[in-house]
């Protein structure tokens, strides 16, 4: 190599560790170390570079050890094989989501950021080349689609993406949005933050026409979602304070606070499950706080006559109308 050149390191831990974990993930019967240090560049080089077996073998433990410090499991399910035929797997459910567990609306956002910038790198060059070794080792191979190593957050709303670049952006952005009553009107905001709430995915932004704090629901952005330009340049924003963003939660909770549905729901049917109830709720009668009622009308809709609406009487009345909505449009 020349003077004044320099490559970066073909063993770095952390790119080995993505190697290890995507060549397991990839292994239906699990790796021998044999295995993996013919496949993966990172033991490759360390072997060409001298390595002795038995600092290969101290390196692959403590490479297990790292794994297991971010809470992917590496085992053995044949630890009474021979040394040569004892074979590696990660646990089915080390990426398992912690129940109980929950996000705020800054955590949530840091983490579909890395989960993009992740999904993009997990089968980049070296952990390619691994992969490929391993089918010409002929190790069948457990997923069609190992981009499912990387963490995703799922939507079915196409507007997500756009909506979390712009929030990190700073970018004011524009789309339709359809009311509850049908009226589609065109709004201009400032992303603030998405959340989950109900099961539905919310936008918590500054609505520049309206110049107030405004949600809306993903559900009924009904357009591509556009940056706002001044010429050829992107509209930004400021960031919104702690304490902006403190009180539009604060609104939102309250008002989800006064949102409150009762319903008699019939035993042993989608709905009972659906609501998660058990012989403990013999009598189907539940009660829980809501976002948006033309939405939870539409849910309970799909339950037909498993579900009757007690309180309030605008819930049962949207249930209703949409019932006759549906056999007016079939009569």
């Amino acid at each position: 190599m020349s003077q004044g050149t320099s490559q970066p390191a073909k063993s770095d831990k952390s790119e080995r560790l993505l190697q290890l974990t995507c060549a397991l993930l990839f292994a239906e019967r699990g790796l021998t170390k044999a295995e993996l240090f013919r496949s993966i560049p990172g033991y490759i080089d360390a072997v060409n570079s001298g390595t002795a077996e038995d600092a290969l073998n101290r390196m692959f433990e403590r490479d297990k050890t790292g794994l297991r410090e971010t809470g992917i499991q590496v085992y053995t399910p044949n630890p009474s094989a021979e040394a040569e035929e004892i074979c590696y797997i990660i646990a089915d459910d080390t990426f398992t989501w912690p129940r109980q567990l929950e996000l705020t609306a800054k955590q949530l956002q840091l983490l579909t950021l890395a989960a993009q910038v992740w999904s993009q790198a997990s089968l980049e060059a070296d952990a390619s080349q691994a992969l490929v070794r391993l089918k010409a080792l002929g190790i069948e191979q457990a997923a069609d689609d190992l981009i499912g190593v990387a963490p995703r957050i799922r939507t079915h709303e196409p507007c997500f993406s756009p909506l979390t670049s712009a929030i990190q952006d700073l970018t004011q952005v524009t789309f339709n949005y359809r009311k509850s009553n049908g009226e589609v009107t065109k709004r201009e905001v400032q992303p603030w933050s998405l959340q989950n709430v109900d099961g539905q995915w919310l936008l918590q932004c500054w609505d520049v026409n309206q110049k107030d704090v405004r949600n809306f629901v993903l559900k009924r952005i009904v357009s591509k979602v556009q940056i706002v330009r001044n010429g050829d340049l992107e509209v930004n924003f400021e960031a919104p304070t702690d304490q902006q963003l403190a009180e539009a939660n604060k609104s939102l909770a309250e008002h989800i606070a006064n949102q409150v549905c009762e319903l008699n729901v019939l035993k042993d049917t989608g709905a009972w499950f659906h609501f998660h109830l058990d012989d403990s709720a013999s009598d189907g009668h539940i009660s829980f706080n809501y976002m948006d009622l033309e939405l939870l009308a539409e849910e309970l809709r799909d339950f037909g006559a498993e579900v009757k609406v007690i309180r309030p009487k605008e819930l049962a009345d949207a249930v209703r109308a949409g019932f006759q909505k549906v056999a007016s449009d079939h009569a």
